[in-house]
């Protein structure tokens, strides 16, 4: 059976979307999938405890509330302990279930490179808009051409010495 991942829902649902809104009922039969109009878009995300407190009060309130807002996305930001962060992506990827964005820390994307989906379409989009990545970390969050991490942050020693 062929996998679906939720960027594949996702892009069939603006398929859908854009169908209904530009050609009605001929546009949606054309497309050959049916419009998902009822059908809500939820996001898990899981990411260790900020270590100040009031970033994870304003990530699940305001930020979560503006998602839902701006872009009619469902954003369920699940919080954990740092050193627990790397048993609980471990246990998600061997079983198929868990959040659908992870905080990957150092090197982690590479350990699950099997199990990640590609995120080149996201990570070209930042790189170009903010004068792109610098080399270690471009290294780290790829697999040959497969993107399969978003680097957030670098530190001053990867840049010395990366």
């Amino acid at each position: 059976m062929a996998r679906i991942t939720r960027r594949k829902v996702l892009n069939l649902t603006g398929a859908g979307v854009v169908a209904a809104q530009t050609g009605g009922l001929a546009a949606i039969l054309a497309t050959g999938r049916a419009p998902a109009y009822a059908q809500g878009t939820s996001i898990h995300w899981l990411r260790w405890a900020d270590f100040v407190p009031a970033s994870d009060v304003l990530l699940k309130g305001q930020i979560t509330q503006e998602c839902q807002k701006a872009m009619g996305i469902t954003l369920r930001v699940e919080t954990i302990n740092a050193n627990d962060l790397q048993s609980r992506i471990t246990a998600a990827i061997q079983s198929g279930t868990g959040a659908d964005i992870v905080m990957a820390i150092g090197n982690w994307p590479q350990l699950y490179a099997e199990g990640l989906a590609d995120a080149g379409d996201v990570a070209l989009e930042i790189g170009k808009a903010q004068g792109g990545y610098y080399d270690v970390s471009k290294l780290v969050a790829t697999v040959g051409n497969k993107w399969i991490g978003v680097p957030w942050a670098i530190v001053g020693g990867l840049v010395a010495y990366g």
